[in-house]
């Protein structure tokens, strides 16, 4: 999906991942989940990025098994990439903290751009009880 590099990106981006699960098999709050890591990535590359050469921006989603694969392509380079504190009294600064918090796993490419790319879990871990595994109550 190719967005506009506006402060508007981040909505749409949240309606289309949640179009993409709604009937996927996972919990309303997983959903929600997703839904937020891909706003937060797009709001961070409207923000703190660059419009690639189109003036735009680059977002893919795909469903693999039971993850959501975010991938957000922006044209900036310069600046620095770094996480801040999750303070709900910090003004800004908590959605690369969120994606952490969030996503199973996370990474950053400046080699032609920033690419940041997340992985979000689409079903709850399994828990070990009493020699059985089970999934955990959502």
């Amino acid at each position: 999906m190719r967005l506009n590099h506006d402060p508007g990106a981040g909505m749409l981006a949240r309606a289309a991942v949640r179009d993409l699960l709604a009937d996927h098999q996972t919990t309303d709050e997983l959903r929600h989940d997703a839904a937020l890591v891909v706003y937060e990535l797009v709001a961070n590359a409207v923000l703190h990025g660059r419009p690639e050469s189109d003036g735009r921006i680059s977002l893919d989603c795909q469903v693999r098994g039971d993850e959501l694969v975010v991938v957000v392509t922006d044209g900036g380079t310069d600046g620095e990439v770094r996480m801040g504190d999750l303070d709900r009294d910090a003004p800004r600064g908590r959605g690369l903290a969120i994606v952490d918090a969030l996503a199973s796993s996370w990474s950053v490419d400046r080699s032609d751009g920033t690419v940041v790319r997340a992985v979000v879990p689409l079903r709850w871990p399994v828990a070990v009880e009493d020699g059985a595994e089970t999934e955990r109550a959502g």
